[in-house]
């Protein structure tokens, strides 16, 4: 008994290690695996983020099916505490408008949506950083 609660314990020891370390890991990584990572990760919480648009973008590719360009951007956000975070996100079938205020809906480096906000509806402590 008491050897199947030190292994018990040291799996549970081991797995938490690996946990906290993919969210290091991840923490900035613009690569597609840790989106992917975040997305699972239970120590990961959703939240918002906000940005605001220029008129570059990453790349933009076709869409495979219906060959509409989609456009990648990489932007720097901010959290509503005012943290700095670099993210991908897609605009899909149009190029986004310069100075436009986005609110992004984030799992760490998963962006499961982004929707243009007003400057009313962005957190006042955040405001200087936009």
């Amino acid at each position: 008994m008491k050897c199947l609660c030190k292994s018990l314990l040291t799996l549970s020891f081991i797995f938490f290690i690996i946990i906290i370390g993919l969210r290091i890991y991840t923490y900035n990584n613009l690569s597609s695996s840790a989106a992917i990572i975040d997305q699972f990760n239970p120590l990961v919480k959703t939240e918002k983020v906000y940005t605001k648009t220029t008129q570059t973008f990453d790349h933009k590719y076709p869409d495979a099916v219906t060959k509409i360009d989609n456009f990648a951007y990489v932007q720097t956000c901010y959290t509503s505490n005012g943290q700095k975070r670099k993210l991908a996100y897609i605009s899909f079938g149009k190029k986004l408008k310069s100075n436009k205020i986005l609110e992004l809906t984030v799992k760490g480096q998963k962006v499961k949506g982004w929707q243009e906000i007003s400057v009313q509806d962005v957190p006042k402590r955040i405001i200087p950083f936009l």
